[in-house]
């Protein structure tokens, strides 16, 4: 073991050995989605590692729907900051960069419900903020009467600058799709900034978790532009670029004919895998929900797998981090379906298990 990295990440490893003790098993999961209704719902949950600060932040009440998000968006913001003091120097400034992850997330999140005309309450269940100013910020957003006025008022400028650069291909096609990828292409970039300086290794690490977020969400657009018969313009459009590894995949999904054009092109690559079972399983459901449930399932695992065996790196700590996310989107899925009466089935489509 190197004794830099030990120095550097050393502390904070055992701060999150100590954290992921508190996850939600899948147990926990399935006792959750079993729920008979949302009372018993709220009941469950605070038998979890959720209680006590449940109780705290109820007074012994139950939490209701727009509570509850209120609540997951200050514990998720809680666990982000605490931890993150236990990071030092050019870790602690890399950590901060690569949270804006979630910020990415959520602003996209805004901008679908905005434009699909969403209820305010509606989009905001489905936005993780890190910071109370984060969770001001959403509300505000939120209330934009349009996706064009929501990026006047966006306080990001980076962010705000990459989707102004789009917002002419967004009301060509009337899609969401080209103002999305400027902003997780404004993300990516900041990320290939931010790693410079660190091991091979650590970054090796970061990109195995990116590009396969980036190639396996380049390969559901593609899928779901054939299935809509889109045209192939806009099918390109809805395509994120990032490593040259990564747009080598990209540059051969764009001129995809059909589904299985699309896994045959993924079969070349390192996630062959992959792309086998997920092509079975189209050709089995032609279902592309069932798609994409499969590939979060996946890239959750690639997550996992950089918390386990040597622990002093980058990827334990994003690891964690991503872990977290899901574990609150999870909560907040599950209530959703939960309150509208959904088949415990239906629900566990709405989630990711790792």
């Amino acid at each position: 073991m190197s004794i830099g990295a030990a120095n550097l990440y050393g502390f904070v490893n055992a701060r999150i050995r100590a954290l992921k003790s508190d996850f939600l098993t899948v147990g926990d999961y399935e006792r959750l989605m079993q729920s008979k209704d949302y009372d018993d719902y709220i009941k469950i949950l605070s038998g979890t590692a959720y209680g006590p600060s449940m109780n705290r932040a109820s007074s012994g009440k139950n939490l209701y729907p727009n509570e509850l998000a209120l609540f997951l968006a200050k514990e998720f913001a809680e666990v982000v900051y605490n931890l993150s003091r236990s990071l030092t120097g050019k870790v602690q400034k890399f950590t901060k960069k690569y949270m804006e992850l979630f910020l990415a997330e959520s602003i996209k999140t805004i901008v679908r419900g905005l434009h699909a005309g969403l209820d305010r309450e509606e989009i905001l269940r489905f936005t993780v903020p890190t910071s109370a100013e984060q969770l001001s910020e959403y509300e505000m957003l939120v209330n934009s009467p349009s996706v064009n006025a929501m990026i006047d008022s966006l306080p990001y400028w980076e962010i705000k600058v990459a989707m102004l650069t789009r917002l002419h291909l967004y009301e060509e096609y009337d899609s969401t799709a080209p103002i999305e990828v400027a902003i997780e292409e404004w993300y990516l970039r900041s990320i290939l900034e931010a790693l410079k300086g660190f091991s091979k290794g650590d970054k090796k690490r970061v990109l195995d978790i990116l590009e396969a977020r980036v190639d396996l969400h380049n390969v559901l657009a593609t899928l779901r532009g054939l299935y809509l018969n889109l045209d192939s313009r806009v099918i390109e459009l809805s395509l994120v670029r990032f490593t040259r590894k990564s747009r080598s995949l990209m540059e051969s999904l764009a001129v995809s004919t059909n589904w299985r054009d699309v896994f045959n092109r993924l079969n070349t690559t390192r996630y062959a895998q992959i792309g086998g079972r997920l092509a079975r399983l189209y050709e089995d459901t032609n279902d592309l929900a069932e798609i994409e449930l499969a590939v979060e399932d996946y890239v959750a695992q690639r997550v996992l797998q950089q918390m386990t065996a040597f622990p002093f790196h980058l990827g334990t700590i994003i690891g964690f981090f991503n872990l977290k996310y899901y574990e609150v989107k999870n909560i907040r899925s599950i209530a959703v379906g939960i309150e509208r009466g959904e088949s415990a089935d239906i629900i566990r489509q709405m989630i990711t298990i790792w």
